[in-house]
């Protein structure tokens, strides 16, 4: 995958904090928890490039990087908050939607 992304205009880091001090994982909105917390931003991608800073979403660690929250193992977490992006596109579009609908919840969820 291609990591490289221009450094931000200060529009888009706004964009990008935006998203961070909401602290909303989409994936957890759709779930129902609606508790803010941390985030981490993701950035989507089109032919496995990304597509720049104002694609982005907000993820949790379990949902970007597969980190179970609250002490919880693997199963725990797959169970009560559905797939993971690192472990798999595939489950996690299925679950959660299209790059485009995650960027239309996200999009609806910023101030």
């Amino acid at each position: 995958m291609n990591h490289s992304t221009t450094t931000p205009t200060k529009a888009e880091r706004a964009h990008m904090d935006r998203i961070k001090d909401r602290g909303v994982c989409v994936c957890c909105w759709q779930r129902g928890y609606r508790i803010a917390g941390l985030v981490e931003i993701h950035h989507l991608l089109s032919g496995n490039k990304r597509r720049g800073h104002l694609f982005t979403v907000g993820l949790c660690a379990w949902h970007h990087r597969a980190l179970p929250p609250f002490g919880w193992g693997d199963a725990e977490a797959l169970e009560e908050l559905g797939p993971s992006l690192a472990k798999g596109s595939k489950p996690f579009r299925a679950a959660f939607g299209t790059d485009a609908e995650l960027l239309e919840i996200q999009n609806g969820l910023l101030p």
